[in-house]
């Protein structure tokens, strides 16, 4: 059974992930590609002053930093990789004055650095220079050892690389690459059932929003799928922290 601060590290990566990764292939399919955050039409702003290769690169960049967090296996470095990057989006929404967004990236950047704090042991040679640094592996590390992360790895590329020729090969990559993703946490054979569902839910999550756009009942879809998830978890770290764990949590029959 993971621990509250694993499960958390885990739930962090996939919504950090989710949230770039889609940011950057809306981008680049200028809106076609459903997403929580925007502006899709940042390409065709910069491209007045000249920057719209700039937008591309942020665009790119957003989906490699939501790539590696996704994956698991690479999760650490895509968390430092989207550090500058979240300052350097807070300092644009903020000279832009753009209304609200200032204080939802900061919720990212805040998010962002949770997230590396709670992998503070793995940076501990770097403040201990002149001493032999044995980093422990995290409970975690071991998830993403497998071929199903590397399998939605190579579908984010696909994604990638889709997203300038074809929505519909961009949709149906991403799809496959959360479904690759999802397997590698499942069967990492650390989750308990209830931990389970907590980590599938997100993906249906991130199912009903990259689809939004094709029903308007998905909207509720998420609606409902993120108000069971706010209680489930506020449930498990509940267990978590009295360290009472139900019958059918403690049989953790493992999702190999």
């Amino acid at each position: 059974m993971l621990s509250n601060k694993d499960l958390l590290t885990v739930l962090i990566r996939l919504f950090l992930g989710y949230i770039f990764f889609s940011a950057g292939v809306c981008k680049l399919t200028h809106g076609a590609f459903g997403q929580l955050i925007g502006p899709p039409w940042l390409e065709e702003a910069l491209a007045k002053h000249g920057l719209g290769l700039f937008a591309q690169v942020v665009a790119v960049s957003q989906v490699i930093c939501g790539m590696l967090l996704l994956s698991q296996r690479f999760s650490l470095l895509g968390a430092i990789m989207l550090v500058p990057m979240n300052v350097a989006i807070l300092a644009v929404t903020v000279s832009m004055q753009w209304q609200g967004t200032p204080y939802v990236n900061a919720v990212f950047l805040l998010l962002n650095l949770l997230l590396l704090g709670l992998e503070r042991r793995k940076f501990g040679f770097l403040l201990q220079q002149n001493k032999a640094c044995i980093i422990t592996p995290s409970a975690t590390d071991p998830i993403g050892q497998d071929r199903y992360s590397w399998l939605g790895i190579v579908f984010c590329l696909l994604t990638l690389l889709m997203a300038f020729v074809s929505i519909t090969l961009t949709t149906l990559f991403s799809l496959l690459a959360f479904v690759c993703f999802a397997l590698t946490i499942v069967r990492s054979g650390l989750l308990t059932k209830l931990d389970a569902v907590l980590v599938l839910l997100p993906f249906l999550g991130m199912i009903s929003v990259t689809y939004g756009g094709l029903h308007q009942a998905m909207q509720l879809a998420v609606l409902a799928i993120v108000s069971i998830e706010a209680l489930l978890l506020c449930y498990r770290l509940y267990l978590g922290s009295r360290n009472k764990i139900s019958p059918e949590i403690t049989a953790a029959a493992t999702l190999n």
